[in-house]
């Protein structure tokens, strides 16, 4: 009975589990860590390591690295390099979503890499914004000021306290100071060359397709918007343009070469794709697979 006790508390003994964790750790880097053993043991620090920590550390911060801190950036860069060859050395990367998704990406930096695009020329230019012309048509824009009714604090009198300051309005002088008129409110008295998706999410829809028909420098409303009721005044409104190439042409050079890029690595992918024989197991139907029909 006393050494079932003894036995029975050494098991539950902590230390006795530490010993038994390390043991089959010592077996398992035995049984399938044997090809580390062979592998190249060797860590070699290039200048161009340092300096690529150097300009890393320089980016992330904003100022070089202390003496500390350079000292601190070798040991994680070694860390990182001892514990992801043990890793690959284990075969810890074999079917790992994240690894895959990891060199997938490094792979299409090399494509960028490897890919030349030479400069482009005018003409290609020039057919390149004619043909992608809703890419760089600058859309239009509108500055107005409002005068906000609160039908909630003023009720079916809104709309006739809207006509009659109207009234008062067309009046005087275009220039008077309304800013202090109507109810009080979270929205913006005046808006400047403001997009039309800008004003929807204040105003809604109904509102701003209104505005941008209503003739410029002159009092308008009642105007309906989700909020309530408004007096409008447009200062000024700016129709959607093609800007000329001369404007542009920064704009147009990059998004032109992202496009090459992309035509380049399509063609680099597809060539590396050809190596392969593409096949669906007997149990695989085609109708599961996502984006088939």
């Amino acid at each position: 009975m006393m050494k079932q006790l003894k036995l029975h508390s050494l098991i539950r003994e902590p230390l006795l589990h530490f010993l038994f964790i390390g043991a089959g750790l010592f077996i398992l880097f035995n049984q399938i860590g044997e090809p580390a053993v062979n592998a190249d043991r060797r860590i070699i620090i290039t200048q161009a390591d340092l300096d690529f920590l150097a300009t890393s550390w320089l980016r992330s911060t904003g100022r070089p690295a202390t003496a500390l801190e350079r000292e601190q950036q070798l040991e994680h860069y070694i860390r990182e390099q001892v514990l992801s060859r043990e890793a690959m050395a284990m075969g810890l990367d074999k079917d790992d979503v994240i690894v895959r998704r990891r060199l997938a990406k490094k792979m299409e930096y090399l494509f960028n890499d490897l890919s030349f695009i030479p400069e482009p020329t005018e003409s290609e230019l020039t057919n390149f914004l004619s043909e992608h012309a809703s890419k760089f048509t600058r859309p239009a824009d509108i500055t107005f000021r409002q005068i906000f009714f609160n039908p909630d604090h003023r009720g079916k009198k809104a709309g006739e306290d809207a006509e009659e300051l109207l009234k008062q309005l067309k009046e005087t002088d275009t220039e008077a100071d309304t800013i202090d008129m109507g109810d009080r409110s979270l929205l913006p008295y005046m808006l400047n060359n403001a997009r039309k998706n800008e004003i929807t999410s204040m105003y809604g829809r109904q509102f701003t397709n209104q505005v941008f028909t209503l003739p410029v420098a002159i009092w308008h409303g009642p105007v309906i918007s989700e909020n309530g009721i408004h007096l409008v005044y447009i200062n000024s409104r700016t129709q959607a343009r093609l800007p000329p190439l001369a404007e542009i042409r920064e704009i147009v050079v990059k998004e032109w070469r992202t496009m090459k890029q992309q035509a380049n690595n399509k063609i680099f992918y597809q060539s590396l794709l050809q190596r392969y024989e593409i096949l669906l197991d007997q149990d695989v139907h085609i109708d599961t697979i996502p984006g088939t029909k």
